[in-house]
């Protein structure tokens, strides 16, 4: 089991690192600029980097935990890669209604993701 605590954090932080940090450069040129989806990713990525010590300190898989920002570099420019090509054909389509479901559909594969990792590197 995960603490929630843990996974509140874990959402929160992604919240932060995906939304704030994202510049607007980025959002809008993620789709179809390689460079920016990487510069996203990597940013994004790095920054659970100092975390993972945070969260590894209540666990006896810190060390483990340091794969957790190079595991999740892949997985977040994976999933952004196919969901920002979809999200951005919708948004010129004016499909808001379908825009906002891939972009929540997003969001679960991102929680997914991280929760899933965490919970294997931990366990």
């Amino acid at each position: 089991m995960i603490n929630i605590y843990v996974v509140l954090g874990i959402l929160f932080f992604h919240w932060v690192f995906d939304f704030v940090f994202q510049t607007h450069k980025q959002s809008i040129n993620k789709s179809t600029s390689f460079s920016y989806l990487l510069e996203h990713t990597f940013t994004y990525s790095i920054c659970w980097l100092p975390l993972s010590f945070i969260f590894g300190v209540s666990t006896d898989a810190s060390a483990m935990l340091l794969l957790f920002a190079p595991i999740t570099f892949v997985a977040h420019t994976a999933t952004d890669y196919y969901t920002s090509k979809v999200n951005s054909q919708l948004w010129k389509e004016g499909d808001v209604h379908n825009f906002f479901v891939s972009i929540g559909f997003d969001q679960f594969l991102h929680f997914t993701q991280l929760l899933l990792t965490f919970y294997f590197l931990t366990k």
